[in-house]
């Protein structure tokens, strides 16, 4: 396959957008969501997530809370894009960062050892296609 036949592929795959700030583990979903048949686009900012969701067409968005989050500029790019879905997931100890992602409209909040387990269902029951 030729580098522009691969892109064309990647264009035409439904798109997952995942906000992470952890290169090794945005790398990990990435090769998930690619067995599933999804592209990714992993942006490291709120702002960057705000402009690739703002490009439309995604499928979901995945927030990784693992480090801060501007919930308030999160919540911002949920209403724009009120149908989206959105998991975001983290320590299952910060309990002040599930409050603040469900304040934000997010559609599901989960904890990291049980997102890594269901990842394929989770992007099953909420990716769009």
């Amino acid at each position: 396959m030729t580098e522009s036949t691969a892109q064309e592929t990647a264009h035409s795959l439904p798109r997952v957008v995942v906000l992470s700030r952890d290169l090794f583990f945005g790398m990990r979903i990435r090769n998930a969501l690619k067995q599933m048949g999804f592209a990714t686009v992993i942006r490291k900012s709120e702002a960057e997530l705000d402009d690739e969701l703002a490009g439309g067409s995604a499928a979901l968005a995945l927030i990784d809370f693992n480090s801060p989050v501007d919930w308030t500029l999160v919540s911002g790019t949920i209403a724009a894009h009120g149908d989206l879905p959105v998991v975001a997931f983290g320590s299952h100890t910060d309990t002040e960062a599930f409050r603040l992602a469900r304040e934000a409209g997010v559609t599901r909040v989960i904890a990291n050892g049980a997102f890594s387990q269901q990842l394929p269902d989770l992007i099953e029951r909420y990716a769009r296609r």
